[in-house]
């Protein structure tokens, strides 16, 4: 079994940076929001009028509110992140999957969202969501949601565009054992 090799600072620094500062900015999103619209059920702020609102509201479900009327569904979510986010550093960092830039981006966006969502759900009993994006002419309603969220989808998207794309052609080498022989050369070992 080989082992992985060492990963460059500049990963950790990558993956440190998207992870830390992501769920920092998460955080301080949802903070400013709900102090200057208010707690859940003020009334919302419009940013676009007929399409996007500040509308702040507790999610204590998952991703647009799955299970969110399940009893401990904060906690088993919380420590769904917890586990995932672990899985996470163990993977690009001990097992070497940091080698690709774009991957540890990936996951370090997921790992931001995991960990903003999951502060909310440890510290608060659920999560703090504000974003309401709907287009009122075709009656197209999202569920409210918050950055951490976003995080989380674009770094899920990013994974599966990494996996549909072609691996790259691998170049063997050649060893003596494998060059042809010509006719009337010798071969190794023979006299």
């Amino acid at each position: 079994m080989t082992r992985p090799a060492a990963v460059a600072l500049g990963r950790w620094i990558l993956f440190l940076t998207i992870a830390l500062g992501g769920a920092a900015f998460d955080l301080a999103t949802k903070t400013l929001i709900f102090a200057w619209v208010g707690p859940e059920g003020s009334p919302p702020r419009p940013v676009i009028n007929d399409i996007l609102e500040l509308r702040t509201s507790h999610n204590t479900g998952a991703l647009w509110g799955f299970m969110r009327g399940w009893t401990y569904s904060s906690q088993l979510f919380a420590l769904l992140s917890i586990i995932a986010v672990v899985a996470i550093v163990y993977w690009l960092f001990v097992r070497g999957g940091a080698t690709d830039w774009r991957l540890t981006a990936a996951l370090a966006l997921i790992s931001a969202g995991a960990l903003g969502n999951c502060y909310d759900r440890l510290l608060l009993g659920h999560v703090r969501d504000f974003v309401y994006f709907h287009v009122d002419s075709i009656q197209f309603r999202c569920a409210i949601f918050n950055f951490a969220d976003n995080m989380l989808v674009i770094g899920a998207v990013a994974l599966m565009l990494l996996a549909l794309r072609p691996e790259p052609a691998k170049v063997e080498e050649a060893t003596i054992e494998d060059a042809p022989i010509k006719a009337g050369s010798e071969q190794p070992g023979t006299i």
